[in-house]
């Protein structure tokens, strides 16, 4: 056994002896994706509150162990060597949602943005329609400003609450942040815990008319029958990525069971048993063409971490 598997070892006793939550070593990242691909991680660990979620992370830094949040997992791309991390996943321990007056709600940032939706839907509390089918977390949601239908999340927050080690936690209005196109522009080690919304009061039935609408038309336009890690690229000022891959000749190819998804071209989806090899060949290969052939340089949506097998 190695040095670095033994120090593992040695972190996950201790944190199990510390913390409620679960603690599970060697994870299968695949299992956390919904891509439904990546190699195995090191250590997940599951706190259950911030208070555990805070030793977590200062026992990482203390000890010099690399760390990630998780919600759950979109827009990732684990690769097939894995993590030697310790991955901190939020799903379990920070999935509340509250109402606090007729026009606002709280939610924890591991709570399903599908959750969120419906919460909301039948409070009969309008503005985060534009959710509905978008597979992720609260957290991720804002950390990537997430948006359709031309809305974006960053227009209906009020205030995201942060924990960074080693000051703790803290509030920020949503004017202090610093938002852009699928990006919101964090320092070092922060991390989401909760965010605030403001809604609007509207008829429960037509809210869910709306999301309904939002929903068929995601299915008709967005390969949602596979695994995949939703758009792979971000759009192009004044253009979009699916339009220019399908241009270019590559809706429907496919290396092993990644395949550029026949329905979206600026979706790469898992047919089956994909790697995470066999889908950065295809973005490797779209990227180039675009460069060669239009003078485009795709950039990524989603994020790749991991090593090489």
């Amino acid at each position: 056994m190695s040095r670095k598997r033994k120090n593992f070892e040695a972190l996950a006793d201790k944190l199990r002896r510390e913390i409620s939550g679960a603690v599970e070593e060697k994870v299968l990242m695949k299992r956390y994706t919904t891509f439904r691909i990546g190699g195995i991680c090191e250590l997940m660990v599951f706190p259950n509150n911030r208070k555990e979620l805070a030793f977590v992370i200062e026992e990482c830094e203390n000890q010099g162990f690399p760390w990630r949040i998780l919600g759950r997992g979109s827009n990732l791309l684990v690769k097939d060597g894995g993590l030697e991390e310790v991955v901190i996943n939020l799903q379990k321990g920070f999935n509340q949602i509250e109402q606090i007056d007729d026009e606002r709600v709280k939610a924890d940032a591991g709570v399903r943005l599908s959750h969120l939706v419906k919460f909301c839907q039948e409070l009969g509390l309008s503005g985060l329609e534009f959710c509905a089918g978008i597979p992720g977390t609260v957290g991720g949601a804002i950390r990537m400003n997430a948006g359709a239908e031309g809305d974006e999340i960053f227009q209906h927050l009020l205030q995201v609450e942060f924990y960074r080690p080693p000051e703790g936690n803290y509030f920020k209005k949503s004017k202090e942040l610093n938002f852009n196109y699928r990006h919101l522009q964090l320092k070092p080690k922060e991390v989401i815990l909760s965010a605030e919304f403001q809604l609007s009061p509207d008829n429960p039935r037509e809210i869910r008319e709306r999301i309904v609408n939002y929903l068929k038309k995601r299915r008709r336009s967005q390969p949602v029958a596979y695994p995949s890690a939703g758009s792979i690229f971000k759009n192009p000022p004044g253009d979009y990525a699916g339009r220019i891959i399908e241009e270019l000749g590559l809706k429907g190819f496919r290396v092993g069971d990644a395949q550029v998804s026949e329905l979206h071209a600026n979706f790469i989806v898992n047919r089956g048993r994909a790697k995470a090899s066999q889908v950065l060949e295809l973005i490797r290969l779209i990227q180039e063409k675009a460069r060669k052939e239009k003078g485009i340089q795709l950039e990524l949506e989603i994020e790749v971490v991991g090593k090489e097998r």
